[in-house]
């Protein structure tokens, strides 16, 4: 497994147990594994900044979109009027 998930809440001086496998040989090309442990919220990871930058401008966007759509439907603007007469 390339990646995995703790479900429960951890505390300080939690012992995690993890099982390494060497299904993928590195040694080859002089490569390296590594074991990463991190946190993530429901914005994502452990930066919030990109979450709560994407919510505003997410809001900013559906009221733009009702306000054009309010425009459009208080005064259209036609594409073209065309008046042919047959003679």
């Amino acid at each position: 497994m390339l990646y995995s998930r703790i479900e429960q809440d951890l505390q300080a001086n939690d012992l995690i147990h993890v099982t390494l496998e060497n299904n993928y040989n590195t040694y080859n090309f002089g490569g390296k594994k590594m074991l990463v442990l991190s946190t993530a919220s429901w914005l994502g990871g452990k930066n919030d900044f990109l979450g709560l930058l994407i919510l505003p401008v997410g809001g900013m966007c559906f009221f733009l979109a009702m306000f054009f759509a309010l425009i459009y439907l208080l005064k259209p603007r036609y594409v073209c009027t065309l008046h042919i007469t047959l003679s």
